[in-house]
């Protein structure tokens, strides 16, 4: 259920992630087993889906003869278990076993949707969660291989006893605006011609808003008089929450980091709305599925 005005792509996880579940060891046991428990399967972090972009559920009888991997507990849907497994292999070696049913990257399923769906939150959670395990397998304090436990929700190491919990890095991303006119930039590894909302991640001891302000400042020079937290989302890649913020500034003076920020430019809202209707051959802006995207849409509705 989106409880936030605007539902960002990747929000919106419908299942029940029933904590209580976790301790208990059946729940990658005994659940698991049961006639309406599903499991979702990914390879290099890609998920299974169907031709329509849904995931693809598999019972666990028909991942009896699957090298699976790395299994968590994702919730219940309805009061029925819900799972997701990385496969060991390449994608290659599954060609023949789904013929109607094709292993998509994240963004691939969520283009293929075409707009926000609660099943993209479903996804969101497993590839972040599978992510952190494959990436966090040894011990930070001993580096001693660690033991999954609470169906996929920590890592106990069996040689210093260290607990470690999946992480989530948060991320404020916002479009900073000067009476009529909002701010693009691009990064050097964006696509020429590509242009969208500033980010960067939140350091220790921190507010969002002065993260905000820290970035503007740090990438574009500018100075900020406030900040407003308009929406978030979950942003798989590998685990992040991207905090969208409007950000209104002093000046229109540029001071660009070019380490960060190869180009910057203002733009008004005619130009902002055309970009957006894919009018302007000169530049472009984000998808529906980025959040910068919807920070646009806000800025031009209100």
């Amino acid at each position: 259920m989106a409880l936030q005005n605007i539902q960002t792509f990747f929000s919106g996880n419908p299942l029940d992630r029933a904590d209580h579940l976790r301790k208990d060891e059946a729940t990658l046991g005994d659940m698991m087993r049961e006639q309406d428990a599903r499991l979702m399967v990914t390879v290099d972090g890609k998920i299974l889906s169907d031709p329509v972009g849904a995931i693809y559920w598999l019972t666990h009888r028909q991942c009896a003869y699957l090298p699976v991997g790395t299994t968590i507990f994702l919730g219940l849907e309805g009061g029925a278990p819900r799972y997701a497994a990385a496969l060991d292999g390449e994608e290659d070696d599954f060609d023949d076993l789904f013929p109607d049913a094709k292993f998509r990257d994240a963004r691939a399923l969520a283009m293929k949707v075409g707009v926000a769906h609660p099943m993209l939150g479903i996804v969101a959670q497993a590839k972040s969660m599978l992510s952190w395990h494959e990436t966090h397998r040894f011990c930070a304090k001993c580096g001693h291989e660690s033991d999954l436990a609470r169906a996929g929700y920590e890592r106990i190491c069996p040689s210093c006893g260290a607990n470690h919990f999946p992480r989530t890095d948060p991320v404020v991303i916002m479009l900073a605006t000067h009476g009529e006119e909002a701010l693009l930039g691009r990064g050097p590894h964006l696509p020429p011609g590509f242009y969208s909302a500033l980010a960067g991640f939140m350091e220790p001891g921190e507010t969002i808003e002065e993260a905000v302000a820290r970035e503007l400042m740090e990438e574009a020079g500018v100075t900020v008089s406030s900040v407003k937290i308009i929406a978030n989302q979950p942003w798989p890649w590998p685990s992040s929450l991207m905090i969208g913020c409007m950000a209104e500034t002093d000046d229109k003076d540029l001071t660009l980091d070019k380490t960060e920020i190869d180009d910057a430019r203002w733009i008004t809202r005619d130009q902002a709305a055309a970009a957006m209707r894919g009018e302007t051959p000169e530049f472009f802006v984000p998808p529906p599925l980025a959040i910068a995207h919807n920070l646009l849409k806000h800025w031009l509705t209100n």
